[in-house]
């Protein structure tokens, strides 16, 4: 007779410990968050797609938001950058068509990009895109872009420059944006995959957040 005890397995890490679901979970007003694994097509730089895993990982410790779901990652084809958009802006349209909103996390600008033509898609109409340093602009939908590359270079190992916000400065920033924001995409970041990489995906993790916080509040 076999006395071992039976093997258990930890819950895969969701982000912000959200509930993990799909489209079929989603109401309007939920903050949908996906992860984008893809690092090639704009602005390349090896190692950004890992930002969504990381998160997820630090997130263990987390209590979980109210009204917001980890939709898991989307489908991508980074070595077919024309089927690649057209799947991405395809999910990324079925979320926002539930009324929820959607945070794309993790890759490179082209997420956002592909985020921008699926909210164009579902409002039929241009959907600005809004950086956190760009002009306020109220009464109207927004699609809000968080770069992570605009930290200050202490708070990332791969930084462009050394000037740049502090967490909580870019966390207030992202507290104060005026509109009606519908989605948001955060990238930029290629995390150390050691203990190195423990200190920048933790400040992602606040960003996260942060932006999802301001999410739920719909019109500022």
């Amino acid at each position: 007779m076999n006395n071992k005890a039976p093997k258990t397995f930890d819950m895969i890490p969701s982000f912000l410990s959200a509930p993990v679901g799909d489209l079929e979970d989603l109401t309007p007003g939920q903050i949908a968050i996906a992860g984008y694994f893809c690092d090639n097509l704009e602005r390349p730089a090896a190692g950004q797609r890992y930002l969504a895993r990381q998160m997820r990982y630090a997130s263990q410790s987390e209590i979980a938001l109210a009204h917001t779901i980890d939709l898991g990652d989307v489908n991508v084809f980074p070595l077919d950058p024309t089927k690649h958009l057209k799947a991405v802006v395809s999910q990324c349209a079925a979320v926002l068509q539930t009324g929820a909103r959607m945070i794309l996390v993790g890759g490179d600008p082209s997420g956002l990009k592909a985020l921008g033509l699926a909210a164009r898609k579902v409002m039929e109409t241009d959907v600005p895109i809004v950086s956190l340093t760009g002009d306020p602009i109220k009464n109207q939908p927004i699609i809000l872009s968080v770069d992570l590359q605009e930290l200050a270079g202490n708070w990332i190992s791969q930084s462009r420059s050394i000037a740049g916000f502090s967490p909580a400065e870019m966390v207030t920033q992202i507290g104060a944006t005026q509109g009606q924001i519908i989605a948001a995409a955060v990238f930029g970041l290629a995390p150390a995959l050691d203990a190195r990489g423990n200190m920048e995906t933790q400040v992602a993790l606040m960003i996260l957040k942060a932006l999802a916080t301001r999410l739920k509040v719909g019109t500022n």
